[in-house]
């Protein structure tokens, strides 16, 4: 037993060095992904990332002086894979292996968390240097999506090759989603690391160059993840008693946000995606008539037979064919369930921004349908992943949340949200106990960082669910956990007030001579 406590301390002592490397390495493991992928095979990546989860676990267990937690959460973790995986057998489990695959990617926001969590407590001031670390990795993003240009390979958040129309900065980055989940959480870290320093170059340097990636990455997430940013960390700066013009800065770039917003390559991609719009609307013209038809005003018994022979006309003969640039539209769908439970399901609409563009909607549509087939059981415990497959195509939803919903059914989604809403009933009591510690900008920051990820995986897609990305949601919460639940939030308060304290007595000095 000495032995062992001597060998956890030495273990102890390197942890703020493991997490500096875990952390730089990610950027640099999602170029190598981009580049397997590119090549149709990310073997290489995927068992990489999995031997750092591995390896991260095991060594936050062993350090851990809470080890009945972990064996809580692995009990947990594995009692509901068990029951899934036996509900699954009962209704002929397709591809196990693809499932458990799926499975491992959702349980790694809490295996993550857990570890990082204990890195933190096992070493003083470790989640206050955090800021720093991150500001490495939005440094090497930067130099990665500059180098695709200075190399002449760009990558572009949309491209259109067939059109020759290429949108947003991306760099060697494989999910658009992800990227801007991963920079909307970066920013306020980097930001907070610049208004450390107090110096105002630096700080309209590191404002510039964050607002601005979010202002030309060109998703609707970091754009608005870019106004929040912007208005949020203002308020914390004005409130922490930074120079006012650290907070003038971030208000100058939101007001040239807002101002140049038709400008944006977010609009710019909106553009493109509703100018195939009118082409659809002749199409649906032809067959509806000039007066056209809108789902508003009617329901199934509602609609006069010979209109509802019409809309199904323009499902099967308009989007049951492949679209104007041979990308597929509701054939898919049609095939597996029928028209009939397919125009059901579109409230019998027949808008083109609806049923040609809204690919988010038509992936939630086909889980939905396959959720309508399921009983009670598969409710409670979720489908397997092959079911969202059809072909070689996955309909696998963007959103997260809707895709825990399908995957682990109702019982793991309680699960799931009962972890999250953990943390967040934490920062709602530390808010009530202690307000002034609770705006510090560092749990100020860790509060914007955990509500962007939370954001991105509802309303974007791709956080919960991908490697890259929720390592950083899980420091996010780690650190919030850490600063409102140990020393360095109540350090922070006292920092402040001492600081007056000396300003104060310096001044009566100065009186005095």
């Amino acid at each position: 037993m000495p032995m062992d406590n001597t060998l956890k301390r030495k273990l102890s002592l390197y942890t703020g060095e493991f997490m500096a490397a875990l952390l730089i390495i990610q950027p640099l493991l999602d170029v190598l992904s981009f580049f397997m992928q590119q090549g149709g095979n990310t073997i290489l990546t995927t068992v990489i990332r999995s031997v750092l989860l591995v390896a991260v676990s095991l060594y936050g267990f062993f350090i851990s002086d809470k080890k009945k937690d972990y064996i809580i959460l692995y009990a947990v973790l594995a009692g509901f894979w068990l029951v899934h995986m036996a509900n699954s057998f009962r209704t002929g489990y397709a591809d196990p292996i693809a499932d458990a695959g799926e499975y491992l990617k959702l349980i790694q926001f809490p295996l993550w968390t857990f570890s990082f969590i204990t890195f933190f407590r096992k070493r003083d001031g470790l989640n206050l240097k955090m800021a720093g670390v991150l500001t490495i990795n939005f440094a090497i993003i930067l130099l990665i999506i500059a180098l695709s240009f200075a190399v002449g390979v760009p990558v572009y958040t949309y491209d259109y090759p067939e059109r020759e129309i290429f949108i947003g900065l991306r760099g060697w980055f494989d999910v658009p989603n992800s990227q801007s989940a991963i920079l909307c959480m970066l920013v306020p870290a980097v930001l907070l690391w610049a208004a450390r320093l107090e110096n105002i170059f630096v700080f309209l340097a590191a404002s510039i160059l964050g607002i601005g990636i979010l202002f030309f990455t060109g998703t609707r997430m970091t754009f608005y993840g870019a106004i929040v940013i912007a208005v949020t960390m203002a308020i914390l700066l004005l409130i922490n008693r930074k120079p006012w013009w650290f907070a003038a800065i971030l208000l100058a770039l939101l007001a040239l946000i807002i101002v140049f917003r038709g400008w944006s390559p977010m609009a710019e991609r909106e553009a493109v995606t509703g100018g195939t719009v009118g082409i659809y609307e002749e199409k649906t013209a032809e067959i509806m008539g000039s007066g056209g038809f809108s789902a508003e005003y009617f329901n199934k018994e509602e609609i006069p037979p010979e209109t509802l022979e019409k809309i199904k006309r323009v499902y099967t003969e308009i989007y049951g064919n492949k679209g104007v640039y041979d990308d597929m539209l509701l054939g898919d769908l049609i095939e597996r369930f029928g028209v009939e439970r397919v125009m059901e399901a579109y409230d019998y609409t027949v808008s083109p921004n609806i049923l040609a563009n809204d690919g988010r909607l038509k992936r939630l549509t086909y889980c939905n349908l396959i959720w309508e087939e399921q009983d009670i059981l598969t409710k409670l415990f979720g489908f397997e992943y092959d079911e969202v497959r059809h072909g070689d195509i996955s309909y696998n939803p963007e959103n997260d949340f809707p895709a825990i919903l399908f995957h682990c059914g109702y019982v793991g989604t309680a699960l799931y949200l009962a972890f999250i809403l953990y943390f967040v009933i934490k920062g709602i009591i530390a808010f009530i106990r202690n307000i002034k510690g609770f705006f510090t900008l560092e749990v100020g920051t860790s509060v914007i960082m955990f509500a962007m990820a939370l954001c991105a995986a509802q309303f974007s897609g791709h956080v919960l669910r991908k490697p890259n990305a929720i390592v950083y949601f899980s420091l996010a919460a780690a650190m919030l956990y850490t600063f409102i639940t140990g020393n360095p939030m109540r350090d922070s308060v006292k920092t402040k007030i001492n600081t007056g304290k000396y300003k104060k007595e310096g001044r009566v000095r100065i009186k005095r001579v």
